[in-house]
C-alpha cells in the first residue's frame, strides 16, 4: 500500500512539473502562438497571402508561408528602387548634363524629377544656369532617352490619371499640367503653355477634366469657372514640347535638336545634393513619377542611356545578384503587373537597407503606422509608431512590407503579401492587424 501511494505522489508530481513547464513562454510557444493568431483567420489561409516575418537582431526566422512563391508586389517594389538608388546616387543627383561648342549650348536631361515639381521642393539649378549663359544658340537633345513613355505592363487606357505620369529624359513640373482656382473667379493653368491648349466643354459632367490620348488638348467641365479647387493632370510627352515649355519658362529661347546629336563624352554635368525629401515622398506617398525617374537616372549614371530595362539589368547584376533569379522586376513603381517578388526577397533588400543608411534614418523614409503616408489611418501604436511600411495594392494586390519596433525596441523585417483576391483590400488590412500586434507585445 505505501509502495503504491509512493508511486501516485510521484506521478501527480510528474504531471504538475510536465504543466509548469508548458506554461513557461519559450520561443517555440511563442511562435505557435503567433501560427494560432494567423491560421484562425481563413484569409490567410483559403487565399493566396505570402508572409515573412525575421528578427533583425538574431536573423531568427519568427515565422513564414509561401515565402518563396513569387506575388504581384505592387508599390513594394519601390523598396528594390530605394536600395538601387541609395547605393548608387549616394548623395548626389546629376540635375542635367550640357557641352559649349562654337557659340551652341547643348543640353541633355538626366531624368532628375524635382525640375519645378512642387510635391517637393523644387529644384531650380537650371533655372540659375541657363539665363547667365552667352551661348547665341541653345539645342535640347533627347537622344541618351531610349525608353518608352509607359512602362512594361502599364495599362494603356490610365494615360489621363496623375499616378501614371509619363517617363521623361526632362521631367519638368512633374510631367503634369495643375489646373486651380483658388477664389472661385480665377482660373490658372500652369504650364502657362497649356492654357491655349485647354477648353471649356459644356457636355462634361460636373468638375470632369478630360484629356485625348495623343496630344495635349484638355477640356474642363464649364463648372469649374465658379468653384474653388486644385487637381492635375498628365501631359503627354512629344517631340519638341520639352524646348518649348522650358522657353515659356525660363525666358531664353530653348530649340528642339532636330539633328539628334548623341550625348557627347566629353559633356559637363551639374550635379545637385540629394535630400531625403525626394526619397520620403517616394515612400510615403508613393509617388510612381519619381520611382520611374529614378530608375531612369540610375541608368544614365550606370549607362549613359535613360533606359528602365537596362537599369535594373545592371543593377541586377550588381546589388541584388544574390536574389534575381527568383524575382521579375520590369518598373520602378509597382504599376506593372509583370513584377514578381517573393516575400523572402523583400525582406533580402530590408536587411540590406540599414546597412546603407542609419536606421533613424531610414525608418523616417517609410510609412509610419498611424502617423503619416499611406499608414496614416491604420496601424498605429498607443504612444509612438510602432509598424514603418511600405504598401502595395491594386486590383486584387495588397501587400505591407517594412519593420516593426516590438515593445522591447527589438526591430522585426515583416512582408506580407497578399494576391489574386477579389473586392477591396479593406479586409486584409483588417486581419492584419491581430497579426501586427501580436508581434508587438510579444
Amino acid at each position: 500500500m505505501h509502495n503504491r501511494q509512493l508511486l501516485l505522489c510521484l506521478w501527480w508530481l510528474m504531471i504538475f512539473t510536465t504543466a509548469c513547464k508548458t506554461t513557461k513562454p519559450t520561443t517555440k510557444n511563442s511562435s505557435r502562438s503567433l501560427t494560432e493568431v494567423i491560421r484562425s483567420n481563413p484569409l490567410f489561409t483559403e487565399n493566396f497571402s505570402g508572409i515573412y516575418i525575421e528578427s533583425v537582431e538574431d536573423k531568427q526566422v519568427i515565422y513564414q508561408q509561401f515565402a518563396d512563391h513569387r506575388f504581384i508586389p505592387a508599390s513594394n517594389i519601390k523598396i528594390f528602387t530605394l536600395y538601387g538608388a541609395l547605393e548608387t546616387l549616394n548623395k548626389k543627383i546629376p540635375s542635367f548634363q550640357y557641352l559649349s561648342e562654337n557659340d551652341t549650348l547643348w543640353i541633355w536631361g538626366t531624368g532628375d524629377p524635382a525640375f519645378l515639381y512642387d510635391k517637393v521642393v523644387p529644384d531650380s539649378s537650371f533655372a540659375f544656369f541657363l539665363p547667365s549663359r552667352q551661348e547665341k544658340v541653345i539645342l535640347y537633345s533627347q537622344t541618351n532617352f531610349m525608353d518608352n513613355r509607359f512602362g512594361a505592363g502599364w495599362a494603356w487606357d490610365d494615360y489621363p490619371y496623375t499616378y501614371q505620369v509619363e517617363k521623361s529624359p526632362f521631367p519638368i513640373y512633374g510631367n503634369r499640367v495643375t489646373f486651380s482656382n483658388s477664389t472661385g473667379n480665377n482660373l490658372t493653368i500652369l504650364p502657362v503653355y497649356f492654357a491655349q491648349r485647354t477648353f471649356l466643354d459644356p457636355t462634361l459632367r460636373y468638375g470632369k477634366i478630360t484629356r485625348t490620348e495623343t496630344d495635349n488638348q484638355f477640356s474642363l467641365a464649364t463648372d469649374l469657372r465658379n468653384r474653388q479647387f486644385k487637381t492635375s493632370r498628365p501631359f503627354t510627352y512629344q517631340s519638341g514640347l520639352i524646348a518649348q515649355l522650358l522657353t515659356d519658362t525660363l525666358n531664353r529661347f530653348v530649340q528642339h535638336d532636330v539633328s539628334q546629336r548623341p550625348l557627347a563624352k566629353n559633356s559637363m554635368v551639374v550635379e545637385r545634393h540629394l535630400t531625403d525629401e525626394l526619397y520620403r515622398q517616394m515612400m510615403q506617398e508613393s509617388d510612381n513619377f519619381i520611382a520611374e525617374q529614378l530608375l531612369l537616372v540610375i541608368g544614365g549614371k550606370l549607362t549613359d542611356t535613360l533606359n528602365t530595362h537596362q537599369a535594373i539589368e545592371q543593377l541586377e547584376e550588381t546589388l541584388f545578384e544574390e536574389v534575381a533569379e527568383n524575382i521579375r522586376w520590369v518598373d520602378g513603381s509597382g504599376l506593372s503587373r509583370y513584377n514578381l517578388l517573393t516575400p523572402r526577397s523583400i525582406a533580402w533588400v530590408l536587411r540590406k537597407l540599414p546597412q546603407t543608411v542609419p536606421l533613424n534614418r531610414l525608418l523616417d523614409l517609410f510609412p509610419a503606422g498611424g502617423v503619416s503616408g499611406s499608414l496614416k489611418g491604420w496601424y498605429g501604436g498607443k504612444d509612438r509608431p510602432y509598424v514603418f511600411a511600405k504598401t502595395g495594392s491594386m486590383s486584387g494586390v495588397y501587400c505591407l512590407s517594412g519593420y516593426l519596433k516590438n515593445k522591447k525596441g527589438q526591430l522585426l523585417i515583416i512582408s506580407f503579401m497578399h494576391n489574386n483576391f477579389r473586392g477591396s483590400s479593406q479586409k486584409y488590412k483588417e486581419a492584419m492587424v491581430p497579426v501586427l500586434e501580436w508581434l508587438y507585445e510579444n
